[in-house]
């Protein structure tokens, strides 16, 4: 047996307390340990305010406790994403150790935790599309930083550049932004404005490094000149702007959207390697295709053919073409013309 921290709301009838459950002053017991929850006993706890609790359990368990609480994290950081973006836009006084603390707490829980992945590709809220895809490219710029070796001030860096890119966003229509048809022109050319908006939010913050700033700027410049809003080339574009572009376009093409479907990560990847070498660095791309497929071996997807199988392997040389495992058997995707993974589950 293995004791599990689980959320309440998480617990079933029959479980049993690990731990006595005090007040949440810690003055008067509210359960036993020992206790067998049952349905009272979970309403009483909620009634109570308590969140969380200790049970006995298995290992299984004790990996989906730990599922479940980096879920509630990762919720949590985005409606403070939200508050802060809100706040900010709105001309209040945004104190540096509120944005400090959630870039600390994403960069902790991002460092330790592989799972962040599935969960990022299991809660996506649509609604609030604009915060879970702040804290996705936050991740995912942080991750870039890393493996392209920067320094541990560098990385945080690109963190804030991707929890901030997208800060402009707050200024233009909902009706616009989660529009299920294709956008007008006139529609397109507001919602390119979100990074003059997004710079215009941060410039007077002295908190905010000026390469921060110039990422929220620059984050849809690309290297041939096609990006806005100056239509900067390469050498114009510093690098926490080139980090945010892919890790940007990853996230949302491998999102889901009112308007479109998601796409797997290997036609992203197959995306990039037709049409990146001419709009991102190709050096962070590469890095990034590399290492990210990592983070995919043990998915399950579902293929063309109706089965599910699991990635057990990527190969260097074609990311978008992994090994998968059907059973006992073993499929190659590159040497089948006919097979495709549909979608990843």
């Amino acid at each position: 047996m293995y004791l599990v921290k689980i959320g309440v709301l998480k617990c079933n009838e029959g479980d049993i307390l690990a731990d006595d459950v005090y007040s949440a002053n810690g003055t008067n017991l509210i359960v036993a340990k020992d206790a067998v929850l049952n349905t009272y006993i979970l309403e009483r706890l909620m009634d109570m305010g308590i969140d969380s609790v200790r049970i006995y359990g298995s290992m299984e368990d004790e990996h989906h406790s730990e599922r479940s609480e980096l879920q509630l994290t990762y919720k949590k950081l985005a409606m403070h994403t939200k508050d802060i973006f809100q706040d900010m836009v709105a001309g209040k006084e945004v104190e540096c150790s509120r944005l400090s603390a959630v870039a600390e707490e994403l960069y902790q829980s991002f460092r330790k935790d592989s799972n962040i992945v599935n969960c990022m590709s299991e809660i996506r809220n649509k609604d609030e599309y604009t915060y879970y895809h702040s804290i996705n490219v936050s991740f995912y710029a942080m991750l870039i930083a890393k493996w392209l070796k920067l320094p541990n001030e560098e990385i945080k860096k690109a963190l804030l550049s991707g929890l901030l890119h997208d800060i402009g966003k707050i200024k233009i229509s909902d009706s616009i932004l989660n529009k299920a048809d294709s956008l007008t022109p006139t529609e397109y050319e507001i919602v390119k404005k979100h990074t003059l908006h997004g710079y215009e939010i941060v410039k007077d913050f002295d908190y905010i490094h000026n390469d921060i700033k110039e990422a929220i700027l620059m984050h849809h410049e690309r290297l041939d000149g096609s990006g806005y809003p100056f239509r900067y080339t390469s050498d114009n574009i510093n690098i926490f702007s080139k980090i945010v572009a892919i890790a940007d376009v990853f996230d949302a093409m491998t999102s889901e959207r009112v308007y479109k479907n998601r796409n797997t990560p290997f036609e992203v990847f197959k995306t990039f390697q037709i049409e990146g070498a001419c709009l991102y660095d190709i050096r962070i791309m590469n890095v990034f295709m590399k290492n990210m497929a990592n983070y995919l071996i043990g998915s399950k997807v579902f293929l063309s053919n109706g089965k599910i199988g699991d990635i057990v392997y990527i190969p260097y040389q074609s990311f978008t073409q992994p090994i998968v495992r059907i059973g006992d058997a073993y499929i190659d995707l590159s040497r089948e013309d006919t097979l495709k993974i549909m979608k990843m589950l």
